[in-house]
Order: C-alpha cells, then sequence, then structure tokens
C-alpha cells in the first residue's frame, strides 16, 4: 500500500472498516487488546474509489496521493470497493442532502461526470413539465445589448433537466451558506432571541437541521412580522411561484442565508466545467460585460440568462440553475454605476450585489457575487429557443388538435406576450391569432383566471378584454368628442362573464381594474354582472371603482338598476371616480329629475375634469333645462370645459339653445382652437335657431386653425339663412375662402356645404358664381372634392333651364306694362353676385342708387 510507485513493492496489510474508518494494520490483529492500527483513513474525506483489475484505489480529497491495494481476484477487488462505498457512504452523506447517490459519486465516470465525488442525474422526463413552467413562469419579454441584437425568443421550451451532486462544491456551499447566517444572527441580536426558543425545534431546513427562519416565518405572528434584514426590498421572480411539485424536485431554501434560486447563462462546455468543479473569479467577464466589476452574475429572468447562452451544433441552449446564498445585498439603481461599486460593495460588508436594471432602465435585475463558494450549480438545463414563427404555429396546432395539456401550457403564456412583448407588431399578431382561435383560447383563459400567480390572472384578464373589443366597433359622435359601440353577433368571450365577474373580488387591483374594463366592452352582453358591478362601487381602490362606473354606462338598460349607486358614486370624495360616475349617467340615457340635478350641480365642482364629464352627460341627454348653466360654463378658466359646455349645447339643439347662441358666437373667438371649432360645429347642429351668427361663422372662416375653419364651413349651409345680406355673405365666404382654401379637408366641407344648398335650391343668384368655383375644383387635387363639383354642376346645369323658362314667361307677362321711370334701375337678381362681399363694393352700389333716385326725381 502507499503511492502508485509503492505498487512494485507490495507489503502485506490488514485492512478493516468500523464506524466510517479504514483502519490499517501491519500485522493481523490478535486477541481482545488489539494493538493500534498504523494508519487511519476517514472515509468522510473520500471522494473516489476506482477498481482497476486486481488494484483498489482510494482519492482522498485535497490529497495527491492515493491508497492502493491489490486484492487476490477481480471479484475480491470489486467487492472491497463496494464496502468501501457503502461505509462511506454513510459518512459522507451526513453533509449532503437526502436523496444524493453518494455510491454513483465515488465511482468516477457513473452519471455523466469524470470529475471526482460527482455524480449527474439525468431527471424523468415528467419533471420536465414542471421545470417549463418555471422557465414560463420567469419569462420576461425584454432585451438588452447583451443579446448583441439578436431577436427574443418567445418561449424557451426545456428538452431535459440533470441534478448536479458534486459534493465538494456543495460543503464549501455549506460553510459558506452558514457563515452568513451567523453573521446575520449577529448583527441581529434581537431576532437571536426571539427565535432562541423550542418552538425552532420542530421545524427543519433542506438538510432536515432546525432552521430558525422557518420558525420565524410559520410563528403566530408571521402575517405582521416584516423580516428583511437583508434588504432585498423585492422578491425574487423564482421565488415568487408557488409550485408544490417543483419544491419537490428543488428542495426548501435556507432563508436565514436569504437563499434563493437563481439562474446563469453560458456555453455547453462552460455549463460542464462549472458542474464538475466550481465557478471561477478569474474567468468573470470572459464572455460578456462586467458592468457593476469583476464577480459571478445570476438572473432571477431566465430570458436575461438565455442573453449569454450559446446554441450547440443540434440547436440546444444549456443553463445552469443555482442555489445561491445571497446573504446582505446591495442595491445599486443607479443607471451608470461606479467602477467601484464592487468594492464599495465588501466595503459595506455586504454579502452580495444586486444591479437593479429594472428600476434604472427597465430591464432585468442582476444579482452579482464576489465569492464563488456562496453559490451552488444544482441543475442543468438543456432547452431550445421559439421563434415568433415556431411559436404560434404550435398554437394553430395545438388549437386544431385540442390538446388541453399543452393549450393550460400556451395560451396563458402567449396572452402574457401579447401584452409585454416589446414589440407592437408581435402584439397584435397574437391578440389576432388568439381571436382566431376564440373557441378554444377563451375556456382556457377563463381557467387562468384561478392562477395563483398575479401575473397569469392579469394578463388573461387583459387578453379577454382586447378579445371582447373585437366584438364592437367604433362610431364618432359629430363632434368628435365620445363614441358609442354597436355589438353585433355574439362571440364566445362571452361565456367568460362569469369568470370575469369573480375577478372582480380578485386580491390584486389590477386583476380587478381589467376585470372591469372587460365586462365594459362586452356591453349588454355583460348584463348578469350588473350586481357584482354594483357591489364593487364600493371597492377600496379608486381606480377599480371608476373602471366598474364606467363599465356601468356601457351595460345598457340591464344597468338601470345601478342608477341610485351611480348617483352615490358621482358624489365620491375622488375626482375620477366622480367623472366616471357621471359619464355612466350620460350613457345610461335615463334623464330624471334626480340625474339631471345631479349633473347640474356638479357643473359647479371644484375639479375642471367633473365639471367636464357633467357638461358631456347633460348634452347626451338633451338637457334642456340645463342651458343656461351650460352657457356659463363657457366662459369657465378650462378651455376643455368650455369645449365640453359648447359640444354639449350643440347636442341639446332647437329652440332651447337659441338663448345660448349669442355665448356661442363670443365663442368662435376663444383663444383655444377647440372651443371655437366646437361651438362652430354646435351653431351648425342648433340649425336655423342659430342663424344670426352666419356672419360670424363667415368670419370663422379666415381662422388659423384648419379644424375650425372645416367645422365652419360645414355648419354654414345648415343656418337656413334668410336675409339677403348673410346669406350673400356666408356664400361668399364659401366660394372665396372655403373652395380656395389649402386644407383639402376645408375645401371638401365648403364644397360638401354648397352641394346641400344647392340641393335645397338655396343659392339664390350665387348659381353663377358657384358653378364657375366648382368648374374649378373638377382639377382639384383631393378626389373626394373633384367628386362633389361634379355633383354640384350637374344640379346647377338641371335647374338652368327651368329658370329660363320662368322668365320668358315672366317677359311675356310684363310686355302690355308701361315703363317706368325706374325702369333702368339693376334689380336685385341683376346685381353682381360678388360684390356684396367687399364695403367698396357695397358703397360704390348704394353712390349708383342714390345717383339713379336723383334722376328719377329731377
Amino acid at each position: 500500500a502507499g503511492t502508485p510507485v509503492a505498487g512494485f513493492f507490495w507489503k502485506k496489510r490488514y485492512i478493516v472498516l468500523k464506524n466510517s474508518q479504514l483502519l490499517c494494520w501491519a500485522t493481523q490483529p490478535q486477541g481482545p487488546k488489539k494493538q493500534a492500527p498504523s494508519a487511519i483513513l476517514i472515509l468522510s474525506q473520500l471522494e473516489e474509489v476506482a477498481v482497476e483489475g486486481k488494484t483498489l484505489s482510494l482519492h482522498m480529497r485535497n490529497q495527491k496521493l492515493a491508497l492502493q491495494a491489490r486484492a487476490d481476484t477481480e471479484e475480491l477487488a470489486k467487492k472491497w470497493a463496494a464496502a468501501v462505498k457503502s461505509h462511506a457512504g454513510r459518512a459522507i452523506s451526513k453533509s449532503l442532502p437526502p436523496g444524493w447517490d453518494v455510491e454513483a459519486m465515488l465511482s468516477s465516470g457513473v452519471g455523466g461526470s469524470a470529475a471526482k465525488l460527482v455524480n449527474k442525474e439525468l431527471l424523468p422526463s415528467t419533471c420536465n413539465p414542471v421545470f417549463q413552467k418555471l422557465l414560463d413562469h420567469c419569462f420576461v419579454c425584454k432585451s438588452t445589448k447583451d443579446r448583441r441584437g439578436n431577436t427574443v425568443p418567445l418561449r424557451l421550451e426545456i428538452v431535459d433537466a440533470v441534478r448536479v451532486q458534486n459534493g465538494a462544491a456543495w460543503m464549501e456551499y455549506s460553510k459558506a451558506r452558514t457563515r452568513i447566517c451567523e453573521k446575520v444572527f449577529e448583527n441581529n441580536e434581537w431576532l437571536k432571541q426571539s427565535l432562541d426558543s423550542e418552538s425552532c425545534s420542530s421545524f427543519t431546513n433542506s438538510e432536515g437541521r432546525p432552521s430558525r427562519i422557518d420558525a420565524a416565518s410559520q410563528g403566530s405572528d408571521s402575517a405582521s412580522f416584516q423580516w428583511d434584514p437583508f434588504g432585498m426590498q423585492t422578491p425574487v421572480l423564482t421565488s415568487t411561484l408557488d409550485l408544490k411539485a417543483l419544491q419537490e424536485i428543488l428542495g426548501k431554501t435556507d432563508l436565514s442565508s436569504n437563499e434563493q434560486w437563481l439562474f446563469h447563462g453560458t456555453s455547453r462546455e462552460a455549463v460542464e466545467n462549472i458542474s464538475d468543479r466550481e465557478f471561477r473569479l478569474d474567468k468573470a467577464g470572459s464572455h460578456r460585460g462586467t458592468l457593476y466589476g469583476k464577480g459571478i452574475y445570476f438572473a432571477e429572468c431566465a430570458t436575461k440568462a438565455d442573453e449569454y447562452c450559446v446554441e450547440d451544433a443540434d440547436g440546444y441552449c444549456w443553463m445552469l440553475l443555482c442555489r445561491v446564498a445571497l446573504g446582505t445585498v446591495m442595491v445599486c439603481k443607479e443607471k451608470k454605476p461606479s467602477p467601484d461599486v464592487l468594492e464599495q460593495c465588501i466595503a459595506g460588508k455586504h454579502d452580495s450585489l444586486i444591479g437593479d436594471r429594472w428600476t434604472a432602465v427597465g430591464t432585468f435585475r442582476e444579482f452579482i457575487l464576489f465569492d464563488s463558494d456562496q453559490v451552488y450549480p444544482a441543475f442543468i438545463l438543456r432547452y431550445k429557443r421559439w421563434s415568433e414563427a415556431a411559436f404560434c404555429r404550435c398554437i394553430r396546432e395545438t388549437a386544431e388538435s385540442e390538446d388541453t395539456g399543452m393549450a393550460a401550457e400556451l395560451y396563458p403564456h402567449a396572452a402574457i406576450l401579447a401584452e409585454e412583448h416589446p414589440d407592437s407588431t408581435v402584439r397584435y399578431r397574437l391578440s389576432l391569432l388568439m381571436d382566431a382561435h376564440s373557441d378554444s383560447v377563451v375556456p382556457v383563459l377563463c381557467d387562468a383566471l384561478k392562477d395563483r400567480r398575479r401575473r397569469v390572472r392579469l394578463n388573461a384578464t387583459k387578453a379577454l378584454m382586447n378579445m371582447a373589443g373585437q366584438t364592437t366597433s367604433v362610431e364618432a359622435l359629430p363632434d368628435g368628442s365620445r363614441y358609442r359601440r354597436h355589438r353585433d353577433g355574439v362571440h364566445v368571450v362571452i361565456s367568460a362573464v362569469p369568470a370575469l365577474t369573480s375577478c372582480l373580488k380578485d386580491s390584486d387591483r389590477f386583476v380587478r381594474r381589467a376585470a372591469a374594463r372587460a365586462l365594459e366592452r362586452l356591453g349588454e352582453h355583460a348584463g348578469p354582472a350588473v350586481p357584482n358591478l354594483i357591489m364593487s362601487l364600493r371597492d377600496r381602490e379608486e381606480e377599480v371603482r371608476a373602471a366598474v362606473a364606467t363599465a356601468l354606462g356601457q351595460l345598457g338598460p340591464a344597468a338601470s338598476e345601478a342608477l341610485p349607486a351611480l348617483l352615490q358614486a358621482s358624489l365620491d370624495n375622488e375626482e375620477s371616480v366622480r367623472v366616471a360616475a357621471l359619464g355612466a349617467l350620460g350613457f345610461l340615457g335615463l334623464s330624471s329629475s334626480a340625474v339631471l340635478e345631479v349633473l347640474t350641480d356638479a357643473l359647479h365642482d371644484l375639479s375642471s375634469e367633473v365639471k367636464s364629464a357633467a357638461a358631456t352627460a347633460l348634452g347626451m341627454l338633451s338637457a334642456g333645462t340645463a342651458v343656461d348653466s351650460l352657457a356659463d360654463c363657457l366662459s369657465d378658466g378650462q378651455s376643455h370645459v368650455r369645449a365640453a359646455a359648447a359640444r354639449a349645447l350643440g347636442q341639446i339643439g332647437g329652440k332651447h339653445t337659441a338663448s345660448a347662441v349669442p355665448r356661442l358666437t363670443q365663442s368662435l373667438k376663444d383663444s383655444d382652437h377647440v372651443v371655437r371649432r366646437s361651438a362652430a360645429v354646435s351653431l351648425g347642429r342648433i340649425g336655423p335657431f342659430a342663424a344670426s351668427a352666419a356672419t360670424n361663422l363667415a368670419d370663422a372662416m379666415r381662422d388659423g386653425n384648419t379644424q375650425v375653419r372645416e367645422a365652419a364651413a360645414s355648419s354654414i349651409c345648415r343656418l337656413g339663412v334668410s336675409e339677403r345680406i348673410p346669406h350673400n355673405v356666408c356664400i361668399q365666404s364659401l366660394v372665396k375662402r372655403g373652395l380656395s382654401d389649402a386644407c383639402p379637408e376645408v375645401r371638401q366641407a365648403a364644397a360638401e356645404s354648397l352641394l346641400e344648398l344647392a340641393r335645397s335650391d338655396q343659392l339664390g343668384s350665387h348659381k353663377t358664381t358657384v358653378r364657375e368655383a366648382m368648374t374649378v375644383r373638377l382639377k382639384d387635387e383631393n378626389a373626394k372634392v373633384r367628386g362633389i363639383a361634379s355633383t354640384c354642376l350637374s344640379l346647377i346645369q338641371e335647374d338652368a333651364p327651368k329658370k329660363k323658362k320662368h322668365k320668358a314667361k315672366k317677359k311675356g307677362g310684363d310686355s302690355g306694362r308701361e315703363h317706368s321711370p325706374c325702369a333702368d334701375v339693376e334689380t336685385e337678381d341683376d346685381l353682381d353676385p360678388e360684390g356684396v362681399l367687399e364695403l367698396e363694393d357695397i358703397a360704390r352700389l348704394v353712390l349708383s342708387l342714390t345717383r339713379r333716385v336723383r334722376n328719377v326725381r329731377m
């Protein structure tokens, strides 16, 4: 026995295995009092047992020499090796997690690794779905410069998982973890005293030994006990997946050392080297950059770790899932961290550093260690990246094959991508794809609403909300302010109403708000949810109450029972809730005295948003009793309130608003162009009762804003002006200013107004002027203007023969009359229609008429 060189000089020795020790004597021990052994080997230090023929080699940890023994036969050598492994396994297993195959670890080359005291166990395929849920849970679709321009995959598909059983690395890791734990309790003496009780003995950690932190987390007052001595601020993403099957595979974490599960992406060769041996700080930065200094980098998001992975020849990628004892952390939220940030972390007696790039630039958090003993590579994950084409193809195939298992995994993930993917085009395509297969997608998403993970519930609710939006069409109101939805047909998403209704009681406020918005988009189809929506008007979160109030306004007659609750909500302390409630009152269309009183009182609210919502609702209800109050709002200090009041007056219209015409006329000169446009539109909607504003609308054709000019041009034809001069002014403004405007929309509006006047035979003596102007517009660059001009010319030409025939009859009837002394005076029809527009022409005409009258008298 001895070194390999001593093999040439074999000497007979007597070896006994006893109490996890290997005892060696030079001669055979005899008698009850045996002599002391000449050598003792501690089997817990053994790291490899090798058999080659008749030779048995025992390699000890941290020793270059090996003990060799030769048996008489090969079978006897194997028997010795098995006995040594059995005794060593019992000794070594006390320092290792339960379930590790120590005998395989002691056999070099067994389990896919040639390293000493290392075994790699390929987990059964039944574990793949569990790891797939972990990858999907930690999949955040973002990208950084470390991806080097490569496309972000839409999914990471697990191929297989390998459990790494590295005895030496685990023992060093356990020591580092214990060291961190002791330091934490030294710095928190009060915590140590509170945990030094008998209750701690009933709780064990992943190795079966008592864990103080387990007692703290499971104590009677754990709900009120906020234990965060590590400064984490935000939980690690991997720790938020509450999956029993995953916990059974991974094992418990030691919270007293702030142990977390984190990902580390690299090449296949590096994965093998790290799992066989350990992480090496001297290799830091050899694969990618080191923003926070030379350290070992980890990620809580699988997509971040994937940025560092390299595909092999078969298209597979490799990633490590590691146990990491973070200990006390230092969080860096700076966009450009200082070069010595890692040194600052060490000087501050922190055990690790968190580079919070999520807060700094909206990407990922990175976890950096400067001690390789604080990490243990526990699992090797082999996976494939899914491109957008592969992902979409899988969705179609799953829908066609009706594979419920795959659908339960794929559709919630697709819902997350449809909301979070950085490319809007990808989000749109995924939304359309899910809507195309809604028959199979909707039931799965309804089940996802019961998921424990908040992110899954939220995005499933949003996906249903977007699908509900596909069942509606949007129509703009004439003033462009609000819209109403027309719902046609019955969509499969309507079957999700009960599930969405239950989400109104979800623990997360964002889920409750998204559920209310989804019900809003379903409109009257969500009528069964009205009682629950009424209850949700008392939600503790203002944004939820506002969303619920808005939803009730879109549910049609079914929401009429919510009227008392909405009236109460209109008095809410929060502005957003009052605004939503007032808007809902307008959409419900119930113009009772109580509703009108509440809306009118809201016009005097301190909030401009509330006043604007109240004015809009009064306009939707055509509240003629509120005309004076709305007219007073035209002088409000906020432009959007004035605009809402102007629009409301136009929606009410009719004789009731005649008293508000002077105020609307003044609003045509408002400093805000939106108010001027709203006033112009409303004057047109009031119609003949606003005829006195004709010349003001004609002046508005000079406005510097194209939308105001367009609105004025559209409204002029609706006034029904009968007085000669205002009538001539309006037509000339449409011809000279409207049809020659540089904006095609204004020219189109002016042409439409003139066409409407031609149809109603209101052009009078201006047909020639209009005909000439429309002839020019036949060559307009805008096709719509050319079409309107052609139609208008055809109408004018049809009226021309009728007019000539009428004049001939008139001339024949007047032939017997005597010549009047005033016969040479121009009549109204003989006047140049273009002369009445300019002041100089009007003065010249008056002077000419005066001279002729004098000549007649003379």
